[in-house]
């Protein structure tokens, strides 16, 4: 359910933890105002304003946040106000327990995924939001009490039992007898607005025709859904009498439901396929709990004594109001119990899947004598799709790889775990099932690469771009990739470059300062992009104290506070100082540390830096 703007009192003495965890609340419409951990302090801000939301740092001083508990919960109006603990992690569980036993809601540690702090501080507003209105519904309970003094006796009870019915087939059917029983009616019908926009007939009740419908399969056309809105005008579809009920959110009670102004085809049709039935008198009240999640309707009041149809009073549209009231509390809190189940469950799943696409990452580089290679991987999310791969061949061959999928999350990860495993898996075909063959052509000062180097690097972009294009084209799924085999006694390097953001070969002038040398140039465009793309191979040359370093998008196209991004030049100029490969690596991290602050990350960010080292 959506929430209106929310005020937060930020509780503690450490202002940069503070503004680090409240950042995104501006994003979502929240205020947040600040007061010190001092005990007494803070209650007497939460006493003169209104809040929505405490967060209280357990981290600043843990005296005054348990004094603070306290007295917040001694004050019936003060602990209306929820209070989540925030803390570091690894926090003791038995502080957090202490802070539940004195009335906590929740408690979070920093730092946390913007998504799920929003979701599980939503949880706690919407619990709260609930809790109000289930008091608001115990009060109209009292005035009812003042009409009917039984009225305590059943509702009451009945809400309890409808809470604790884990049957939700049972719990619908429940709620509709139980209507019928208190307000004496013949027939009952439970509507529920579904995600589809329309009204669902959830359970009918029908006594005097011992006639029971819980919409099977195939069922009947009488209790089709009801479109809350016309499919072609989107007006409201004010015709219907549910539909009026659940847009208004106004009860509608009806002496004669015939002579009423709504369309009435589904009754009729209803009543002559099943005479001598016939509607007279109509009780129709919205389930609301924020907003209308349904309908309760009931026809035909019977007088207990006479057993002539009736109007429905006063008191049965109180009763049946305080019971769709009951009703729709107690469905959203089945809802939000089961979201909040969805959300744990997502984020393990997440977990497992971080966990899963790390697996596919070298556990370990190769280490040639005379080399060093060191990488850096860090994604936006719990899962990324960027990835990169380095594998030692039989004669000594290194096969390097990095990789960007378009996208990030979870989408883009299963895509990096088809790719990443996919290229691999054709090049090691490639390579230990070709022929042996002539080798490439000479270049300038080389010894040229093997046929089976050539053809297994080459084949391999190619029928990864193939398999991308025949079977995963219609989800627009792509990457850019550079694929490269290092030949670690001459420092030869064989590469395909798919679209990918140019490696950089950085020399060592005579100064002592480093350039770049080589910027290497796709040879060929995206994978998954083009049918039929041409990719060619492209070599080059590592001379001793020579630094490769490849990166993706990511890293140059992250953004600061001012939204200007880190660039291409200042990359470039991090590497001028670098005396070797693992020095280069962290001069990036901690400037990508530094440009983007606490800014939650753009885009995965990867590194691969391969140093020859001087003879």
């Amino acid at each position: 359910m959506p929430l209106p703007t929310v005020r937060v009192l930020v509780i503690g003495d450490s202002p940069g933890q503070s503004r680090r965890l409240t950042r995104p609340f501006a994003a979502w419409g929240w205020g947040v105002e600040h007061a010190p951990s001092e005990a007494g302090v803070a209650l007497e801000r939460l006493r003169l304003e209104p809040f929505d939301l405490v967060l209280l740092d357990l981290d600043a001083a843990e005296r005054d946040a348990y004094a603070f508990l306290r007295g917040w919960r001694a004050e019936a109006a003060l602990n209306a106000v929820p209070v989540v603990i925030t803390a570091r992690p690894g926090v003791s569980l038995s502080r957090l327990v202490r802070c539940v036993e004195h009335g906590a809601s929740d408690y979070i540690t920093h730092p946390h995924q913007h998504v799920l702090l929003r979701a599980r501080l939503q949880n706690v507003l919407q619990r709260k939001l609930l809790q109000e209105q289930a008091a608001m519904a115990l009060g109209q309970f009292n005035e009812i009490e003042k009409i009917a003094d039984d009225l305590r006796l059943v509702i009451l009870p009945l809400g309890a039992a409808l809470s604790a019915e884990a049957d939700y087939d049972r719990l619908i059917a429940r709620v509709v007898e139980e209507a019928q029983t208190i307000c004496h009616a013949d027939a009952g019908t439970l509507y529920l607005v579904g995600n589809d926009g329309r009204l669902h007939y959830t359970y009918v009740r029908i006594r005097s025709l011992d006639f029971v419908y819980t919409d099977p399969p195939g069922g009947l056309d009488m209790f089709a859904p009801i479109p809350l809105n016309d499919p072609d005008s989107g007006a409201p579809n004010d015709d219907s009498l549910p539909a009026h009920v659940a847009l208004t959110g106004e009860s509608v009670n009806l002496t004669d439901l015939h002579g009423a102004r709504f369309d009435l085809s589904r009754l009729i049709a209803f009543e002559e396929r099943f005479p001598p039935y016939r509607a007279q008198s109509c009780l129709i009240v919205p389930l609301r709990s924020g907003p209308i999640v349904g309908a309760l309707l009931l026809v035909n009041s019977r007088n207990p004594l006479s057993g002539e149809i009736a109007p429905f009073d006063g008191y049965h549209q109180q009763v049946a109001e305080a019971l769709a009231s009951l009703t729709a509390i107690v469905l959203n809190n089945r809802q939000l119990r089961e979201r909040e189940a969805d959300l744990l469950r997502y984020k393990r799943e997440l977990e497992i899947g971080r966990e899963i696409q790390l697996s596919f990452l070298p556990a370990k580089l190769p280490n040639p004598p005379g080399w060093e290679l060191v990488s850096h991987f860090q994604p936006a999310l719990e899962v990324a799709g960027d990835f990169y791969d380095a594998f030692t061949l039989p004669h000594g061959h290194i096969v390097l790889v990095i990789a960007d999928v378009v996208g990030k999350g979870v989408t883009a990860a299963l895509f990096m775990a088809i790719i990443r495993s996919l290229f691999r898996a054709l090049f090691q075909q490639n390579y230990f099932h070709a022929e042996p063959g002539p080798a490439g052509p000479a270049v300038e000062g080389m010894t040229p690469f093997s046929f089976v180097d050539r053809g297994a690097l080459l084949n391999a972009v190619r029928l990864t771009n193939a398999y991308l294009i025949g079977n995963h084209s219609e989800t627009y799924a792509f990457a850019t990739l550079w694929a490269a085999v290092l030949e670690p006694g001459g420092g030869r390097l064989l590469y395909v470059n798919a679209g990918h953001n140019p490696p950089l070969v950085v020399g060592r002038l005579a100064q002592g300062r480093r350039v770049v040398r080589e910027r290497l140039q796709p040879t060929g465009p995206a994978i998954g992009l083009v049918a039929n793309a041409g990719y060619w191979l492209a070599e080059t040359r590592l001379t001793p104290d020579d630094l490769l370093f490849a990166y993706t998008d990511g890293a140059t196209e992250a953004r600061n506070a001012a939204a200007e991004e880190l660039g291409l030049e200042r990359l470039e100029a991090l590497l001028s100082d670098a005396p070797s490969a693992g020095v280069a690596l962290a001069a990036v991290e901690e400037a990508l540390r530094d440009h983007t602050g606490d800014r939650e990350a753009f885009d995965d960010v990867t590194l691969l830096a391969v140093r020859r080292l001087p003879k």
